[in-house]
């Protein structure tokens, strides 16, 4: 076998995800450093079916392709030191392979040993005796030998080597001699590429009998394994995944290296692991938080790990939330979200296409319909069982609802809690976002941020009610008197049509000017430049979120202008609400924004 192609690697790396989570107990229990929490061959396990879920069943063009999938599914699911160091592994990996179908011994060569270096790279303090020396012996084997063109043989070749180096571990770390047990990690790679070979024999079609080496199955090689009783030096073990971060992978170790031990730093595109084990998990998390936006987060009491009891700490909050906040279908599905919406009654009688509400308001306006829809308030049964629903998946159950200077929905939440039992009626937490559309988004999306972080309710509560304040909006909205009856021509009259500039004031909806030009996006944005503009010189970070009336390329625009201002984040662009698009009609544009 000269070449492997880009469906053979697949097959190898998705074998070797199923290998280590069939035998992650036989890691796990040899698992002695850093520290004995018997958790090794599990966060290497749920670190690969990251990887497997990424790439399993999924067509690519290229190896390129292949490794971007492989590298986010890893970098997402990585946990633990083993985790982390596979993942730099793995980006080394793949960032020194060319973007094409097949791979010769040469470039695997070049792709190990990059691979090696860059699990190097994320670990603070590199020690013999652990995964990266099985790791360095197959590179250095395998690059040894690449001139041969037969990768079955290099291949074995440098297996040999690594199981090698995997059975020397306890003479370069004492814990490993004391013990009487290997390093689990390096167990873990070994598996990896054991698995890689198995698939490797399979392709091939020559007579490979002679090359098939001796791996370390060996009945008089095996190590006794043993139970370990270690102290622990730091407690805590804090796993994070880190996003939109300026900070490279030293300044993050110069900033959290004092406070633990076992660092681990990994970096792919926009997305950062951090790992390390600590007594101050807390102040980790804040000082993680400053650098960027925690995706993941994960704090482990080890000390109770080892003692076979209850030890990641969970902050486990559902949110219910009224249709006004405009989320999309992807967030409200992926956190689980409890929305509900509002019941539009159209006028009896009016048959009107279209799906959406901004989409019927055009119908109803090339008909020359003047009859306008009825809102129906939400009542407080329908809260009460979005509550019902929420407890039974979450401890606490968070209801951010829209102004209730605009509506009487907060009003209804409250009754709905008090209509709980005592009990489950502690467990409701009301909030008024004194905001609609795109501002109340930005609630909600702070509000699972810091669920993210593992900060308890009473905490989340009062960082929600401090940040409401913060939120800025504004909107564009065509001429408002669409629904007046006596109007009969009111639908469009070029000389009385005009646009609002709008903005959000204590929780309503306040004209501030009207708008001559029909460039609704640069007004847009000249305003919120000028507003934000000496805060982010200031160092600081605006998140936006865009909801339009059926005009998505004034809305993708405006994203794509908002994107030019420096740090400037829009996670979503959204469709206006029901009740937002009735009251605002179409065309409208409207964005609420915040400097972090």
């Amino acid at each position: 076998m000269e070449e492997i192609s880009q469906i053979e690697l697949q097959k190898m790396i998705v074998s070797s995800c199923e290998r280590v989570d069939r035998d992650k107990e036989q890691v796990n229990k040899i698992n002695v450093f850093p520290v004995p929490d018997q958790d090794t061959g599990s966060n290497l396990a749920a670190t690969l079916l990251g990887v497997k879920d990424a790439i399993e069943d999924k067509e690519f063009n290229n190896i390129g392709e292949l490794g971007d999938s492989a590298m986010d599914g890893a970098l997402i699911a990585a946990q633990g030191n083993t985790g982390i160091i596979y993942t730099g592994w793995l980006a080394g990996f793949f960032g020194a392979l060319p973007r094409e179908k097949n791979l010769d011994t040469k470039k695997l060569a070049v792709a190990f040993e990059s691979g090696y270096t860059r699990a190097v790279d994320s670990v603070q303090n590199p020690k013999e005796g652990t995964i990266l020396d099985v790791m360095r012996a197959f590179a250095y084997s395998f690059r040894e030998n690449s001139e041969e063109d037969n990768i079955i043989k290099v291949f074995s070749i440098a297996l040999r080597k690594a199981n090698t180096a995997l059975l020397e571990t306890p003479n370069h770390m004492e814990i490993l001699r004391t013990a009487g047990v290997v390093d689990a990690g390096g167990l873990g790679f070994l598996m990896i590429i054991e698995t890689y070979f198995d698939i490797l024999k399979l392709y091939s079609d020559e007579d490979i009998e002679e090359l098939i080496l001796a791996t370390g199955d060996n009945e008089d090689e095996e190590m006794a394994t043993k139970r370990f009783i270690q102290i622990i030096s730091n407690r805590f073990e804090v796993v994070s995944l880190l996003t939109n971060t300026d900070y490279k992978m030293e300044k993050i170790r110069s900033k959290l290296h004092h406070l633990g031990n076992c660092l681990d730093v990994i970096q792919i595109g926009n997305k950062t692991k951090i790992h390390i084990h600590t007594d101050s998990p807390y102040e980790i998390r804040d000082i993680i938080k400053e650098m960027g936006d925690i995706e993941n987060l994960k704090i482990q009491d080890m000390a109770k790990e080892v003692a076979g009891e209850k030890s990641i700490e969970k902050v486990s909050i559902g949110i219910v939330i009224d249709e006004r906040a405009g989320l999309g279908q992807k967030i409200i599905q992926h956190y689980n979200i409890e929305i509900i919406p509002f019941k539009i009654d159209w006028p009896e009688g009016e048959t009107l296409g279209g799906n959406s509400v901004c989409e019927k308001i055009k119908e109803a306006k090339k008909q020359g319909i003047t009859n306008k829809p009825k809102i129906n308030p939400i009542s407080s049964e329908f809260f009460f069982e979005a509550y019902k629903n929420q407890l039974e998946k979450f401890e606490k159950v968070l209801c951010i609802v829209s102004s209730s200077k605009l509506s009487s929905n907060y009003d209804s939440a409250v009754r709905a809690k008090e209509m709980l039992p005592l009990n489950d009626r502690e467990r409701v937490f009301v909030i008024d976002s004194k905001n609609i559309s795109a501002g109340q988004s930005l609630v909600v999306l702070r509000a699972l941020e810091l669920i993210k972080e593992l900060r308890n309710m009473d905490e989340i509560v009062k960082r929600l009610t401090n940040f409401v304040p913060k939120i800025n909006v504004y909107g564009i909205l065509e001429n408002t008197n669409w629904w007046k009856k006596e109007s009969k021509s009111f639908w469009f009259q070029k000389k009385e049509t005009y646009y609002s500039l709008v903005e959000m004031r204590d929780g309503k909806m306040t004209p501030i000017e009207k708008i001559k030009s029909s460039d609704l996006v640069d007004v847009l944005f000249k305003k919120i430049a000028k507003i934000s503009n000496r805060e982010i010189k200031k160092g600081g970070r605006m998140r936006a979120v865009i909801a339009h009336g059926d005009n998505p390329e004034d809305a993708q625009e405006l994203r794509k202008k908002l994107k030019t201002i420096t740090k400037t984040e829009v996670p979503f662009v959204t469709i206006t609400d029901p009740v937002t698009s009735i009251n605002a009609c179409p065309e409208s544009l409207i964005v609420g924004w915040v400097i972090k």
